[in-house]
């Protein structure tokens, strides 16, 4: 990928609304996330379910092209089937660009580590992810990039 396109990609996630749907686990409020913000009140909700870290995925668009419907819903149904497997909890939630040009269905897993963040972005083939702990800023996580620590 060109550094340009990379730079505009980067600029595009930080403009974005990472939107969490109301829901016992967040305190059954919605929350707007954004990229090196913190949320305490996100963090309080999530404190109280026992959870120290979240990741905001998608599974839609990889490689950050775009897909049709169809595609995009049976990626988003492979990663919930993933998740629910797991035993893993999660909340709808959508990422909506500043101009509302775009969104993309996504979900808010509670719980999920850095690394494994990390790794069901990498395979779903996304160019990032959201992650942060409780009392931490919101990261964007460059999944074509090497973890790192």
């Amino acid at each position: 990928m060109s550094d340009a396109r990379r730079a505009a990609l980067r600029k595009a996630f930080q403009a974005t609304g990472y939107v969490v749907a109301p829901h016992p686990l967040v305190g059954g409020v919605k929350h707007v996330l954004r990229v090196d913000a913190v949320h305490p009140a996100l963090d309080a909700a999530l404190t109280a379910h026992g959870h120290a870290t979240w990741a905001f995925l998608t599974a839609w668009n990889p490689h950050a092209r775009s897909r049709s419907p169809r595609t995009n819903a049976g990626l988003q149904r492979t990663l919930r089937g993933l998740l629910e497997a797991r035993g893993q909890p999660f909340v709808p939630a959508v990422g909506v660009a500043e101009d509302r040009s775009w969104f993309e269905e996504s979900l808010f897993v509670p719980g999920l580590s850095r690394d494994e963040a990390w790794r069901l972005g990498r395979l779903f083939q996304q160019e990032a992810v959201l992650w942060s702990r409780v009392g931490g800023a919101a990261e964007l996580l460059g999944c074509q990039d090497p973890p790192s620590p």
